[in-house]
């Protein structure tokens, strides 16, 4: 059960969300309250700004070397300047990503943690017809199709960012193209002890990590193709590099990878049927850890399949099914000279396997998992969902997620259990406060056998 601790930031919690409605409601706008109208801004300047706070409980947790039970309460904060002028602008967002309640042996790293620190810091020119066209340079975040490999974190406390340059290109028959060339910001501190305190050192990147890609989305051109105007069908296709090297300061797995796939989906519609197709390959090489004396470079070949099949409902609560299958490649074997466990970049997981916090045992590698989830909004501004699913490894001697459990003789199996995930998601004030609350109940096999339960209960403040 929750702590006194906890019961205090959960108070917290309630307090900050109930005076901020409060505010809101007194300030009697139509429509959301922003900053940028409330200080009056114009000629081309705005603000602003995201506050979630979150309380979260697990028990029964599953990753090797940690603490059977733990409730720790997280909140970040953002603030956004903008300035546009005609075809120009400027961006400096900053973030501030904290834990409170957390114990001396929770599990914590710099995804929950990232104290005050720069997230956005850069300068964009449109230009060409209409400014179709937008360079980028600085420091950014960015999303790219599903959000596998490359993602701004949405449920997670801290959010990935890059420096570097960004190009896009937006045609009027709706193709876009997307072209980066970065370096990825490493968060810091790293250590257990200045995360639990919640110290700030400055996020810097170096050219020991680069990531370059081009993406291009067609919804036109298999339609074309197969000469069907009436084809409902988008392709989206990708390539990433990503190159990383030792530094006097900093050991690294020495990764060389290319990452190349292609995505066919096709819009939901009531009583129809629409498909999620992603398929993605992966080359290269890498070392088998970070340890300074490891220096074997492993020949890299790994796969991920997505399948999803869905139904939409003509209900007014527009009951959505969606039958899931992921597939993401393990290593066969720990000493065999080759790497087979699927990389997942800088992408999320937490829209497929479940919340990343305190939880997240699921990666997107070495698994195996078919699943069905349901979608409902059976009442005005009350949205509701639930997952099932399965888990196997697909290389039973290779470890599994995150967790950190492995079996080297694989006798323990492939079949890792199942879990079903349930939320609750109230848009209390549209535009500016959401609450979400969700449970997720593990019965895990093989590498783990005591059921794992997870619960979270959060708000979300727009402003």
């Amino acid at each position: 059960m929750p702590s006194i601790s906890a019961n205090s930031a959960l108070k917290s919690l309630v307090v900050s969300t109930t005076l901020f409605a409060l505010s809101v409601a007194a300030y009697g706008a139509e429509g959301p309250w922003t900053l940028s109208d409330a200080l009056g801004l114009d000629n081309g300047f705005t603000i602003s700004g995201e506050h979630q706070g979150r309380f979260e409980h697990y028990n029964g947790n599953v990753y090797a070397g940690a603490s059977d039970n733990d409730g720790v309460f997280f909140y970040r904060t953002t603030i956004d300047a903008e300035y546009k002028r005609e075809r120009f602008s400027a961006q400096v967002e900053v973030m501030d990503s904290r834990q409170g309640q957390a114990d001396r042996d929770t599990r914590l790293s710099t995804s929950h943690v990232d104290s005050l620190d720069i997230l956005q810091a850069n300068v964009g020119l449109k230009f060409g017809e209409n400014g179709a066209s937008e360079v980028r340079i600085g420091r950014f975040t960015q999303d790219w199709g599903t959000r596998t490999l490359v993602a701004r974190n949405r449920f997670r406390n801290t959010i990935n960012s890059f420096d570097g340059v960004s190009f896009t290109h937006q045609q009027a028959n709706g193709n876009e193209f997307k072209f980066l060339s970065t370096q990825p910001v490493r968060r810091t501190p790293r250590d257990r002890l200045s995360l639990l305190d919640n110290e700030r050192q400055a996020d810097k990147s170096s050219e020991a990590l680069r990531l370059h890609g081009a993406f291009a989305s067609l919804p036109n051109l298999l339609p074309t193709l197969l000469n069907n105007d009436d084809l409902n069908l988008n392709l989206e296709t990708y390539y990433l590099l990503l190159k990383e090297k030792d530094t006097r300061k900093l050991e690294t797995s020495n990764r060389e990878l290319h990452t190349f796939g292609f995505r066919i989906r096709s819009a939901a519609a009531p009583n129809t049927w629409d498909i999620n197709l992603e398929t993605i390959f992966q080359l290269g090489e890498r070392r088998g850890s970070s340890n300074p004396a490891d220096t074997v470079d492993l020949d890299h070949q790994a796969f991920h399949q997505r399948i999803e099949l869905a139904y939409s409902f003509d209900t007014p609560s527009r009951l959505r099914a969606i039958f899931e299958l992921n597939y993401a490649s393990g290593d066969n074997s720990p000493s065999d000279g080759d790497s087979g466990r699927f990389d997942t970049l800088f992408g999320v997981t937490a829209f497929e396997f479940g919340p990343v916090a305190l939880y997240a045992p699921i990666s997107r590698s070495n698994i195996i998992t078919p699943g069905i989830r349901l979608t409902a909004t059976p009442w005005k501004n009350i949205a509701l969902m639930a997952d099932y699913r399965h888990f196997w490894l697909d290389q039973s001697r290779d470890s599994w997620g995150r967790t950190g459990q492995r079996d080297i003789t694989g006798n323990s199996g492939s079949y890792m259990g199942q879990h079903i995930e349930l939320r609750v998601r109230w848009t209390a004030i549209p535009g500016n406060v959401r609450i979400d609350s969700g449970l997720i109940a593990l019965n895990p096999k093989g590498l783990a056998r005591d059921l794992s339960e997870f619960f979270y209960i959060g708000t979300k403040i727009d402003f």
